[in-house]
């Protein structure tokens, strides 16, 4: 994933690239936050300033800087088909597995916010399409796309060939 295509202050995407690695070990909790802030920022309540509400506005960004970093791959060359978008997408992802699976822990408890975030991610997929690409509503791309990550983040196959397999018929299966 690039971090280096969003606007935040470099602070932030510091920190940010700090609750990955720290949230992927301990999960989301104030600890974490003010642990990784005070390595980045030298001081335990810097976070607030990036991430008022916590976690929560934390993972956004995360996800954000996903989203934008997913786009860029089809930047001048718009993506064939949906599949080739979600692939691209967990490829540029595969080192942030397990800081995913502790997200996914998290949106269990905050389901409002992980169908929020995932619709946004659904339409930054459906603008890499190229004008003329079969594509299936945003729902239907929101709810297969969570299936393909479940899969992904348990995916032992090689070169997440189950996971690409997956993928395609889920896209298949809803239009895409």
């Amino acid at each position: 994933m690039r971090w280096d295509l969003t606007d935040a202050p470099a602070e932030k995407v510091r920190l940010a690239q700090a609750l990955v690695e720290r949230s992927a070990k301990a999960g989301w909790n104030r600890c974490t936050l003010q642990a990784a802030a005070v390595d980045v920022c030298a001081d335990s309540a810097a976070w607030r300033r990036h991430f008022p509400r916590g976690s929560r506005d934390a993972i956004w960004f995360i996800s954000e800087a996903s989203d934008a970093s997913m786009a860029a791959a089809f930047r001048g060359r718009a993506a064939p088909n949906l599949a080739a978008v979600i692939i691209e997408r967990l490829q540029q992802n595969l080192s942030l597995k397990p800081f995913v699976r502790r997200v996914m822990l998290f949106d269990i408890a905050h389901p409002a916010q992980a169908l929020a975030r995932m619709q946004r991610t659904a339409d930054v997929m459906l603008g890499c399409l190229r004008p003329q690409a079969k594509s299936p509503s945003a729902s239907a791309l929101n709810l297969a796309y969570t299936a393909i990550v479940f899969v992904w983040l348990f995916d032992r196959s090689a070169g997440d060939a189950a996971t690409e397999r997956t993928t395609r018929r889920l896209v298949a299966l809803i239009g895409g």
